[in-house]
């Protein structure tokens, strides 16, 4: 196998240069002979080996020059001089050869995670697996970063797929990294021909983009290059192409999505997105190019067109609007922007041509980009904040970060991806994220944003866990500035008002669905005229099924759940009880906490995330109101809330008293969390 480093014996290619050097050495030494004035027949054993060194040291010079430092395999030009030499061969027989392009999967986890000198570890390791499974002849190459090439000759198509299969299954396998399984894999590309006249650079090119074909299927497979991924390629090429045009041509259109007050339920700044006015397809969204133009490198001049325009447009709006707080902007930056040593520059220039004060703009990151190169990231973010301008993480959770690397970057928002925000309310695993994320990252003095907000669930939810702000359908698609400008008037978000909920058809409600999903009896012992609460209908109902759902899985299926209500003058108490495991009173204390989680009334029922009654507690503090529990182990509980009355309801009963003192759960710098933050020694910027 010919992959150097006294693995296997030299190819032709190697052989082509020994002749070369034989020749040289021998010109070399007849001139010494004729200077010297000695017949090369007769030269001193001095000379001779004075040209031997020289000679070897030209050889390793030239070894050194075109083979990898660190695998010893064959760089991307002698890999090509023998791919050139093995098309040339094919005329000369009726086999074939293939050409398999290789990417590691996850690769960068192992750098940011563990270090460049256990990514140096995997490299070897990887090539000691390939020289394993591959045939004699064959030749393997490393073009740098955690790419290889492979150059099999003299085989049929289906030994080709058996190969790539064979490359696939050992690469998948975790590499061992100071003792600890890490897992890996790898996207193959293949190409293969028989024609003797193919380009080597066509068939290398061909190989690339099946691997890229690889990797957008979900890495971890092989994909043989055909007619179909050339059209793709040449399809991929042209609208490059033009996506540098539309730059020049005034073909992009710039929109803009509402970023949301969760305190206020006001407008206090927008994010900029790009939109592509084709001449024949019309209007393009951002998941259909921009891609491309990331790996072209045109998404260099695209995102400083939105950035200069993204300014320009929301200093326009403070001009026209100067009785309303100034809007923010945010604008996203891509991995090869971050990368362009010019940013910084680029950044000043189009603030001061705005003339847009820094701390209005806000430059969006997402993970993935940041943890590409951890070290590099970190400078970059450093050298952009001494503009003033703000930073944020974007689809936080969707990349390979630890909650850990928040306290490395110097940004000032986390934004938590829609993945996560579309099961709050309804996935206890969810709320559990989004409150972790949350709470780490206001201890840390960051503002958390919610992504995706669609429906009003997720908005009581991630009002309950504490998010600062949103974005999302819920309140607008994201639009021209000229369609904007009627959110921008007065600013409001529309988002649901407290209103006067009457509380007896909503408990018949819930308990009647938890009759018919569960099958378990609920009695409802509430008068119909209770009366009404002012509050939000979503976030009322949150509450009950949270109480109503709690009471089933911690009782047994034979008792009962109680729903019984009463009011006076300035409340409305309601009261769910159960027959079940019950509670200690130091557990009574603790159950709203955060994570907190009760003994399971049985060892294989499910355990929750405990982020449930917090939910509650949350939601029933925000409408002015109080919850409290009362329990006995082995006995049951009573969770009661009580609720503001709406004014102009007619009271019953007796005058008003305040509802009893609600158990205080910990908060602040004695929660969990910030427990759990000290521990892995993580800085408040907030204070205690």
């Amino acid at each position: 196998m010919a992959i150097a480093g006294g693995v296997s014996r030299p190819t032709r290619a190697s052989n082509v240069e020994e002749d070369s050097s034989d020749e040289n050495l021998s010109a070399w030494s007849d001139e010494l002979c004729r200077i010297f004035g000695v017949d090369p027949g007769n030269a001193p054993a001095t000379l001779n080996g004075f040209l031997t060194e020289r000679k070897l040291a030209e050889e390793n010079l030239t070894r050194q020059a075109l083979h990898d430092s660190l695998t010893g395999l064959p760089e991307r030009t002698l890999f090509l001089d023998r791919l050139e030499q093995a098309i040339r061969r094919l005329d000369r027989s009726a086999s074939a050869l293939a050409v398999l392009f290789v990417d590691l999967d996850r690769f960068k986890v192992i750098n940011d995670r563990h270090g460049h000198a256990a990514g140096d570890q995997a490299l070897r390791m990887t090539t000691q697996r390939l020289a394993r499974i591959l045939r004699p002849g064959d030749t393997i190459s490393r073009f740098g970063g955690d790419e290889f090439a492979i150059l099999c000759e003299d085989l049929t198509a289906e030994a080709a797929l058996e190969i790539a299969g064979r490359i696939v299954t050992v690469l998948s396998e975790p590499v061992m990294i100071d003792g600890l399984p890490v897992p890996t894999g790898a996207s193959v590309g293949i190409a293969r021909t028989d024609d003797s006249t193919a380009s080597a650079e066509s068939l290398l090119h061909d190989a690339d983009a099946a691997m890229y074909e690889a990797k957008a299927q979900g890495g971890d497979r092989f994909v043989v290059f055909d007619n179909a991924s050339r059209i793709k390629g040449l399809a991929r090429l042209r609208r490059a192409e033009e996506i540098r045009k539309a730059v020049h041509n005034g073909e992009l259109r710039l929109f803009f999505q509402p970023d949301i007050d969760l305190r206020t339920d006001r407008v206090i700044g927008v994010e900029a997105l790009v939109r592509w006015q084709h001449p024949k397809l019309g209007l393009v969204g951002p998941d259909e190019f921009i891609a491309i133009a990331e790996e072209t490198g045109a998404v260099v001049a695209l995102g400083e067109w939105v950035l200069a325009q993204a300014c320009r447009q929301v200093t326009r709006w403070k001009d026209d609007d100067d009785d309303e707080p100034p809007l923010t902007v945010a604008v996203n930056i891509s991995a090869c922007q971050l990368r362009e040593p010019s940013l910084i520059h680029v950044v000043r220039r189009v603030l001061e041509q705005a003339d847009l004060e820094p701390h209005r703009l806000c430059l969006e990151i997402t993970e993935s980009v940041l943890m590409d190169d951890v070290r590099s990231s970190v400078k970059t973010l450093l050298d952009l904040k001494t503009l003033g301008v703000r930073l944020a993480i974007d689809d936080f959770g969707t990349g390979y970060s630890s909650l850990s690397y928040l306290r490395r970057f110097p940004v000032d928002i986390v934004k938590i991806d829609r993945v996560f925000i579309a099961g709050v309310g309804v996935d206890p695993t969810a709320d559990a994220i989004v409150a972790a994320v949350t709470n780490l990252s206001h201890a840390l003095g960051l503002t958390v944003v919610a992504e995706g907000v669609e429906t009003e669930e997720q908005l009581v939810a991630i009002r309950a866990l504490g998010c600062d702000r949103a974005q999302g359908f819920y309140w607008s698609p994201s639009l021209p500035a000229e369609e904007l400008d009627e959110l921008h008037g007065p600013r409001r978000a529309g988002l649901v008002a407290n209103e006067p909920v009457d509380m007896y058809p909503l408990l018949a409600e819930r308990a009647d669905a938890l009759r018919r999903t569960t099958g378990r009896p609920v009695l409802l012992e509430a008068p119909q005229k209770i009366g009404s609460v002012t509050g939000e209908r979503r976030a009322l109902k949150t509450i009950l099924d949270h109480l109503l759902g709690n009471a089933v899985s911690y009782s047994s299926v034979e008792r009962p759940v109680i729903v019984s209500g009463a009011s006076d003058r300035h409340w409305v108490r309601i009261s769910v009880s159960d027959y079940g495991i019950g509670m200690t009173n130091e557990e009574s204390g603790r159950c709203f906490e955060q994570f907190w989680q009760g003994d399971a009334p049985e060892p294989t029922h499910p355990r929750g995330t405990g982020m449930g009654l917090y939910i509650v507690r949350s939601l029933v503090e925000a409408m002015g109101g109080h919850i409290g529990v009362r329990s006995a182990k082995g006995k049951g509980s009573t969770f009661t809330v009580a609720l503001p009355r709406s004014a102009g309801t007619p009271s019953r009963g007796r005058p008003a008293t305040r509802p009893p003192a609600t158990p205080a759960a910990p908060r602040g710098a004695d929660s969990s969390i910030r427990e759990f933050m000290r521990q892995i020694g993580v800085p408040n910027r907030r204070g205690a």
